[in-house]
């Protein structure tokens, strides 16, 4: 398994230049949530003005965690999604994984029902410490877009699905019209920009998100990707192809 490490400090390449890179995209990731992970809540809020957590939602009703299921929220941050899945599976268990030391020691600190049955295991989503067939339902929420090798991560969650298992991906979606995509992500750097300035001190905290997204293929990328490595897949967009949900079940 690859070392975890916390980037302290700014990465030498051009934000730019290191998301068509695979070791400069990781080190911006590790820079970037290392810094913004003690607000990374509020940002969240703000940013979205509450939605995110709609659409969280959504993608556990998408899920439908079933009770005495083992479930891996994969990149889990501060653990929004591990938390609320795990009174649902009890007395199952709910295991939430980041490579981020500092977005999982705020996950720890969130007191929750049902958390009990939470286990907290800093892992590379490329290299999962975890036995074949392990879990029920592999899920994901705005994190795909940091991973810098998607279709190595699609071999992990496969792999540590059981027969029938499903995997959930929540992230922002790829317009189909290009002008539209260029409007969106324009005004996200925008006021990603004025945010990060207002919390974190630097703008390029938040200006990350909308510069990822344009290096990020898109949810039909990684529909066919999914479809390539096993899985049955379903695609849904919404908000105005804004949001995608990728769905996947490994075959029985």
């Amino acid at each position: 398994m690859k070392q975890l490490s916390p980037a302290t400090t700014p990465p030498p390449s051009g934000l730019r230049a290191a998301l068509r890179h695979e070791d400069d995209k990781q080190a911006w990731v590790d820079w970037l949530f290392s810094r913004v992970a003690r607000r990374y809540d509020l940002g969240n809020d703000i940013m979205s003005l509450g939605w995110h957590t709609r659409w969280k939602e959504r993608l556990i009703e998408r899920a439908a965690p079933q009770p005495g299921e083992h479930v891996l929220d994969l990149a889990c941050g501060t653990g929004d999604v591990t938390l609320k899945i795990a009174p649902r599976v009890a007395p199952g268990v709910v295991v939430g994984t980041d490579i981020n030391p500092q977005m999982m020691a705020c996950a720890r600190g969130k007191p929750a029902p049902g958390s009990g049955s939470v286990r907290w295991v800093g892992a590379d989503a490329t290299y999962l410490p975890f036995a074949d067939g392990s879990f029920d339902l592999v899920t994901c929420a705005y994190a795909g877009r940091g991973f810098p090798d998607w279709p190595a991560t699609l071999r992990e969650v496969h792999r540590v699905l059981r027969p029938g298992g499903r995997f959930l991906n929540l992230d922002f979606a790829r317009p189909p019209s290009p002008a539209w995509d260029r409007a969106y992500r324009g005004w996200m750097i925008v006021s990603g920009a004025v945010l990060g300035t207002v919390l974190h001190k630097n703008p390029k905290t938040y200006v990350y998100i909308p510069m990822s997204m344009g290096a990020y293929p898109g949810q039909r990328w990684l529909d066919a990707r999914m479809r390539e490595i096993g899985f049955d897949t379903r695609l849904e967009e919404t908000l105005g192809c804004l949001m995608a949900y990728n769905i996947g079940l490994k075959a029985p």
